[in-house]
């Protein structure tokens, strides 16, 4: 069991899924959409195909090339936001 305000993002990588904290990574045998059904109201937005990010843990958000996002989250760490997502993902931060 894991605190789910420690995660700072759900990612799919060759058929497995990682949760990843801002020290720790951890493997779960959930798939990446039923890890976003439990953790849509907690706070978590699918930004691409394969990653859910915590909105908590996003400290900055930047436009990168063809509509898509650059977001750092609080431990430094930078992911990027497909295009598809970009609109919803600064609708739920409130810069649109």
């Amino acid at each position: 069991m894991l605190d789910v305000a420690k995660i700072a993002y759900v990612e799919a990588l060759d058929r497995k899924t990682f949760v990843y904290t801002g020290e720790d990574v951890y493997e779960s045998k959930l798939k990446l959409y039923e890890m976003e059904e439990r953790l849509c109201q907690s706070g978590f937005l699918r930004i691409s195909k394969s990653c859910l990010v915590n909105l908590k843990y996003i400290k900055s958000i930047r436009n990168e090339v063809e509509r898509k996002l650059r977001l750092t989250l609080k431990n430094g760490e930078r992911i990027i936001a497909s295009r598809q997502y970009a609109d919803e993902i600064k609708k739920r931060l409130g810069v649109m």
